[in-house]
């Protein structure tokens, strides 16, 4: 990787394949993070590593290597740590996990926290639902108003009105990353043949035919609350993943069609077995999505994780999954840049065009580190637009000259001028043309939105910038906070920005 970032398209896309599984090793249960423009895997570990949290990397969904262990407990009192879920705010890495007995017994959702994403985490000792003698596989999900949700599964053993006794999924809102509110709704409980557990459990001192919801994963589309979900016994044929609709994160949803058998993901007698408790990523090109899954080898020695396309059109999602055979690999962008050289380099001058400021290369970063200029910018050659196109980048301040510093990104124009998409160092976000402010020094936007009392401009904060028929959504965290803002036809390239600040940037795309 050279130090100014790579131009991923003289690789046709025809010969970049992969194979699932694409990880060797064992990992139930898999979740992956997208952080910086990189990949962090997690998952449910073997009985040999009962309480131990692995973390694999990639930078492409397909090449993985080991980084260690994310967490460890030294407690006696677990035998087992179950599908562990990382959500990034402010700074901070929440581990959402549930320990507790190997078979199950007193699993409850337990938190660790970190300032990294491969760890090393650290359990807080917070239990999110005391009161309640099973919970597991906690998903965060954010709603774009900036509301956190937490979707678990808890035990349900009431058979009123012809419900199935068994797990199933509830959702509650967090009033911090670590406090639930108590207010837990269902989402879904068992309800087909196919989400069958085990006939004659023995469970809560009685025998029960136990039938099996869990795995819950939230992607909202076209306004509409998909949550994923898997079914059945987690070691047999029959689990296999499926989806509820709802108009609201809280619900209610609703079941369409899978009363005859999972829509989403099945067994393939005698290759693939038990493929389920998915989670959803996007490809490096941030356009088109995988799910990421795990299932069982034929000989149903290990689970493992596997990744396909997921689609979208009218009737939902669809995927080829579970694929055998070698598949196109997940799609990069047009151009990427991790700022991977030597400390106090300058950025590659075939790539970045520097527009005043102090820019060089350290630790992994693209640092601009004089306060006092405005503007200073980094502005991408060589990368021709288009009409549509996928800008990201993340930011972190690092000193401002007053309250009005701002950093981000911003769209070059022909005309010589800027557009600036800002974080601003009093905590908000300066949105709109602001073309000539950027040129006389004027604070002026058509927009600012708060971001809240809590907001720490220290931290890395993720920019997705969508352009589409000259008109601009601006997502933060993968929260959308504008859109419909109007760009004048004249761009003629992206880049960094600062003005009266110096900031740090990394995991920079552009996919056209």
């Amino acid at each position: 990787m050279s130090s100014g970032g790579e131009s991923e398209e003289a690789v046709p896309v025809s010969e970049r394949t992969y194979t699932n599984p694409v990880h060797s090793g064992y990992l139930g249960d898999p979740f992956v993070l997208k952080h910086n423009g990189e990949y962090y895997a997690y998952g449910t570990t073997p009985a040999a590593e009962k309480l131990v949290i692995p973390v694999p990397h990639s930078r492409d969904l397909v090449g993985w290597r080991p980084l260690g262990v994310a967490l460890t407990l030294h407690d006696d009192a677990f035998e087992a740590l179950w599908a562990p879920e990382v959500a990034y705010d402010n700074g901070t890495f929440y581990m959402y996990y549930s320990a507790g007995g190997s078979e199950g017994e007193g699993h409850r959702l337990r938190v660790a926290t970190a300032t990294h994403p491969a760890g090393p985490f650290e359990d807080g000792g917070v239990v999110l639902t005391p009161e309640e003698p099973f919970t597991i596989d906690a998903h965060p999900f954010c709603e774009d108003d900036g509301q956190w949700y937490l979707y678990y599964c808890r035990d349900f053993l009431d058979s009123e009105g012809g419900q199935r006794v068994g797990t199933g999924i509830v959702v509650d809102r967090l009033l911090g990353m670590t406090r639930l509110a108590g207010e837990p709704t269902t989402v879904m409980r068992p309800h087909a043949g196919w989400q069958l557990y085990e006939r004659q459990r023995v469970w809560y001192g009685r025998v029960w035919d136990w039938y099996t919801v869990e795995g819950p994963f939230v992607r909202e589309r076209g306004g509409a609350y998909y949550c994923f979900y898997s079914g059945g016994a987690w070691k047999e044929p029959n689990y296999g993943v499926s989806y509820v609709i709802a108009d609201h994160p809280l619900g209610p949803f609703v079941s369409e069609g899978d009363a005859g058998g999972p829509k989403l993901l099945r067994t393939r007698p005698g290759k693939v077995i038990g493929p389920g408790h998915a989670s959803l990523t996007h490809a490096p090109d941030n356009a088109q999505e995988y799910i990421v899954y795990h299932a069982w080898d034929p000989q149903h020695t290990a689970r493992l994780m596997r990744i396909d396309r997921l689609d979208w059109d009218q009737q939902g999602p669809s995927s080829p999954a579970p694929t055998l055979d070698p598949q196109p690999a997940p799609p990069l962008p047009a151009f990427r840049d991790w700022f991977d050289g030597p400390d106090g380099a300058p950025p590659n001058p075939f790539t970045w065009r520097i527009e005043g400021g102090d820019w060089q290369l350290q630790g992994g970063e693209l640092v601009q580190q004089d306060a006092e200029a405005r503007p200073a910018a980094a502005l991408l050659t060589g990368v021709p637009l288009g009409e549509n196109y996928l800008f990201e980048a993340s930011v972190r301040l690092l000193k401002s000259r007053d309250e009005r510093g701002r950093y981000g990104v911003c769209l070059g124009h022909s005309s010589g001028s800027i557009t600036s998409l800002t974080l601003a160092a009093d905590g908000t976000l300066p949105l709109g043309d602001g073309r000539r402010g950027v040129r006389e020094g004027s604070a002026s936007h058509t927009n600012l939105r708060k971001l809240g009392s809590g907001f720490r401009g220290d931290a890395y904060h993720r920019l997705l910038v969508s352009l589409r028929g000259g008109e601009a959504e601006v997502r933060l965290e993968g929260v959308r906070v504008a859109s419909g803002l109007e760009v004048p036809p004249d761009v003629s390239g992206v880049g960094l920005f600062t003005w009266g600040a110096a900031a740090a940037f990394d995991g920079v795309s552009v996919q056209k």
